[in-house]
């Protein structure tokens, strides 16, 4: 994951929030995908002018996390929806028509910050027309797929320290593509995917095993592979059944155990040792792999 505040606080300092955390990561090419989330607990905010940016259009998707019974929003000095946006609501702005919203209410929300460019690095990974602009309507559409998307989001924002960088690079380029599908029409590639060939899987999980979270890159495993992105992604998940992210935590479970099994380590140190930010979170993992904790582990496996 990166960190660069200066390019996520412009996109969020004209809402004022009480709370905001974000997330970003590169994108395909250049690019870099952002999300952030705004809360404000206190009506009568008043109004919030979009950011405009050179190099082409930026896009603001919104998701809302609870209802905003309250907003106006205007597109080039027209009001085109006023009223509540309920939760789970899903609504797009573009920065080129100059929207401008009157917030009027309390908010809570999640703000991904798509920019053109995204766009096309996505569709031209995938070998299809690229997407003129992404759209919905004004008063926000009901979209589970991008509750979800967003929910599973909310765990890096939180905790991004127990989050590693392939997660959180794999959700949001997902998410961006299902924006790209959903709201701009890509279409789908015909490219079919197989499994990784012997070679491919050495080379991928070398890295993936011999690499701390902040140096592993979907781009570099992809590079390693000679695939693209979105390929080496299914082609990984094809060969061993589960996404990269998902195997590197099972083997780092896999090493947990053999530590617990074979030595009286304490949990601190085999946390540490296995790649996992602190105890609370290796044992969080390692319930959701092996149905117990790793004390309740280690003396079944002793006694």
């Amino acid at each position: 994951m990166e960190s660069d505040p200066s390019y996520g606080q412009k996109f969020v300092s004209p809402f004022r929030a009480d709370a905001v955390s974000q997330l970003s990561v590169s994108g395909l090419k250049k690019s870099r995908l952002l999300v952030s989330r705004l809360r404000r607990e206190t009506p009568g905010h008043g109004l919030v002018m979009a950011l405009q940016q050179e190099g082409g259009a930026v896009y603001s998707v919104l998701l809302q996390l609870r209802e905003q019974t309250n907003r106006e929003l205007f597109v080039a000095d027209k009001c085109i929806h006023r009223g509540s946006y309920a939760a789970r609501t899903t609504s797009i702005v573009n920065h080129l028509e100059r929207p401008m919203a009157n917030l009027l209410s309390p908010f809570d929300n999640l703000m991904f910050t798509v920019p053109q460019i995204a766009l096309d690095e996505i569709a031209d990974e995938r070998g299809v027309r690229r997407v003129n602009q992404l759209h919905c309507a004004a008063g926000g559409v009901f979209d589970e797929t991008v509750w979800h998307l967003g929910n599973a989001l909310l765990p890096a924002l939180e905790r991004p320290d127990e989050i590693g960088s392939l997660y959180a690079q794999q959700l949001m380029l997902a998410i961006n593509t299902y924006f790209a599908q959903t709201f701009g029409g890509l279409r789908q590639s015909k490219e079919k995917t197989g499994t990784l060939a012997p070679w491919q899987f050495k080379r991928a999980t070398e890295a993936m095993t011999s690499l701390a979270d902040e140096d592993l890159s979907l781009k570099e495993l992809a590079s390693h592979c000679g695939l693209s992105v979105s390929y080496f992604v299914r082609a990984f998940k094809s060969t061993t059944g589960d996404s990269p992210h998902r195997w590197i935590l099972r083997h780092r479970i896999e090493l947990a155990k053999s530590m617990l099994g074979n030595g009286d380590t304490n949990l601190v140190e085999v946390a540490a040792s296995c790649g996992f930010a602190d105890q609370s979170h290796f044992t969080r993992m390692f319930r959701s792999f092996a149905g117990v904790t790793p004390a309740a582990w280690r003396r079944a496996v002793k006694s």
